[in-house]
């Protein structure tokens, strides 16, 4: 039970320290696998697709010839449309479920490399 208070009130308090801000932006950035059947550019082209995101780069590509994938660190900016949805739910709700479904064909989260942070 105090596990969800403390979760509401840090929720809240995310909330009223984003509306300090007009533009609501954010940034993570993910370690992420991509079969080499769908290529790292095609796969950030549809990571660009998902509702809120804004910008996608990616910082370093490897490709790993044993499991023929192209191991990713990727920077994702977005925006959440709504001032109730904050960074941290917009990651949890709607980006990473985004990723990890049919939605991104070939792509797979293996880490969240930061938290998500204001810019």
């Amino acid at each position: 039970m105090n596990c969800e208070i403390d979760n509401i009130i840090e929720e809240k308090l995310e909330q009223l320290r984003e509306k300090k801000y007009k533009l609501r932006v954010f940034q993570v950035e993910l370690l992420v696998r991509i079969d080499s059947d769908y290529g790292v550019d095609e796969t950030l082209q549809d990571i660009r697709s998902i509702a809120g995101v804004t910008v996608v780069t990616a910082l370093d590509s490897q490709y790993r010839r044993d499991s023929q994938t192209y191991l990713s660190h990727a920077k994702i900016k977005y925006h959440p449309r709504l001032d109730s949805v904050t960074a941290k739910r917009y990651l949890n709700d709607l980006l990473l479920p985004a990723l990890r479904s049919q939605e991104i064909p070939g792509c797979k989260v293996i880490r969240v490399m930061t938290k998500p942070e204001q810019i």
